[in-house]
């Protein structure tokens, strides 16, 4: 039986790095609370059922022991809710954009995105003549599935992977939880459909989601002292 990740101690650490913070800028203790809440087995089985999937051990536990939202690498972790009814991942505060999972297939690495937008296009029966030089057939999406198109289109590009983290200035981290790299994140910047970067430790080995958490919240400690 595969051992369970546990987050020991981790949520009052984040606490009290925060609070360190707020003092070294002569400010009080805050008004709100530093993570949302924890969410039950039960709610997490809910968001499994709802999109048929199992999450990832990692993120799954840390649902459950430290919160389903709060202070993240970069700036803050997206916050997982439910809305009328449904569970989604919330940017900012922002209910009315809610990002839902698309678990129909696995996350295509940005290497293999031209091939799958070939396939796709193709299996609508539309080939393009000309391999686009930078791998963005957006164009073609619109002709093949009219209004609809460049929805489906960011919708295939980011199926199988949930947004994780809010980093600033259009910059977001992402988690995959469809596919063969389930567990591992990738990295986006805001440039006109950027690559999606795997997020590596200091041996270029590739982060899952408690490796991130804790090198991330690691060096607030040390900068915090």
């Amino acid at each position: 039986m595969k051992a369970r990740v546990y987050w020991s101690g981790v949520r009052e650490r984040v606490i009290a790095v925060e609070e360190a913070e707020r003092r070294a800028r002569g400010l009080g203790p805050s008004r709100y609370p530093t993570f949302e809440p924890v969410l039950t087995l039960a709610e997490i089985a809910e968001v499994e059922a709802q999109f048929g999937v199992a999450l990832p051990e990692e993120y799954r536990t840390f649902l459950a022991e430290v919160g389903a939202g709060g202070p993240g690498p970069a700036l803050e972790l997206t916050s997982l809710r439910r809305i009328d009814a449904k569970w989604a991942w919330i940017w900012d505060n922002d209910e009315d954009h809610p990002h839902l999972l698309d678990p129909s297939g696995p996350f295509v690495e940005t290497e293999d995105w031209a091939d799958q937008q070939m396939a796709t296009l193709r299996a609508s029966g539309y080939a393009p003549t000309t391999r686009d030089e930078d791998d963005d057939y957006l164009g073609d999406y619109r002709k093949v599935f009219g209004d609809v198109g460049e929805d489906a289109w960011f919708l295939e590009r980011v199926r199988g992977a949930i947004p994780i983290s809010d980093n600033g200035c259009g910059m977001t981290g992402w988690l995959i939880v469809v596919g063969p790299h389930r567990g591992e994140l990738r990295d986006r910047d805001c440039a006109y459909n950027p690559p999606f970067e795997p997020y590596v430790d200091a041996n270029g080995d590739r982060h899952t989601f408690r490796s991130w958490y804790i090198e991330w919240l690691e060096q607030r400690e040390r900068a915090a002292r």
